[in-house]
């Protein structure tokens, strides 16, 4: 899985700069079925992370920051770095949403095919996954994948009474 994910992202990345005005999302489906992983899902992480703007650069409260169309966090950086992909790459829509396929199959190996597992490309924090799992129906139900309700997205900060 490393070498195909560090081989597709290469290739995609070096070809990108002659497709540098194409559609940001133009390299979706190529994603999702390189990383076997669905493509309205990858669509709907996407415009949660940037609204499909590759030139999204987000800075947390934490300190680290999120980077491009599929909004990678610096903490993966240096997995990233060990393929060849550094924050400059990850600014072209293609590599990152490459790399974001890539990171939501490793979820789904690591917790199964479930709401949990792709909400976990975001955080596997109870509260803060199941956040996303609302922000992922919610974008799937605007989009027509899914019928359905828009949902109430709690806050972004967990209320004292829930901290652990």
């Amino acid at each position: 899985m490393k070498l195909r994910f560090l081989l597709v992202a290469l290739f995609v990345f070096g070809s990108a700069a002659a497709h540098s005005s194409a559609r940001p999302d133009r390299c979706i489906e190529p994603a999702a079925q390189t990383h076997r992983v669905n493509a309205d899902i990858l669509r709907a992480i996407l415009m949660i992370e940037s609204r499909m703007n590759p030139s999204v650069v987000t800075r947390n409260s934490n300190g680290s920051i999120d980077v491009g169309i599929a909004g990678i966090n610096s903490i993966h950086f240096k997995e990233l770095s060990r393929f060849g992909i550094t924050e400059r790459e990850l600014m072209d829509p293609c590599v990152s949403t490459f790399v974001a396929a890539w990171k939501v199959s490793r979820k789904i190996a690591k917790w199964g095919n479930t709401w949990f597992a792709i909400a976990a490309y975001h955080s596997e924090t109870p509260y803060f996954n199941g956040r996303y799992q609302i922000m992922l129906f919610n974008e799937m139900v605007r989009a027509g994948v899914v019928r359905g309700t828009i949902q109430n997205v709690p806050p972004l900060r967990r209320p004292k009474e829930i901290r652990k």
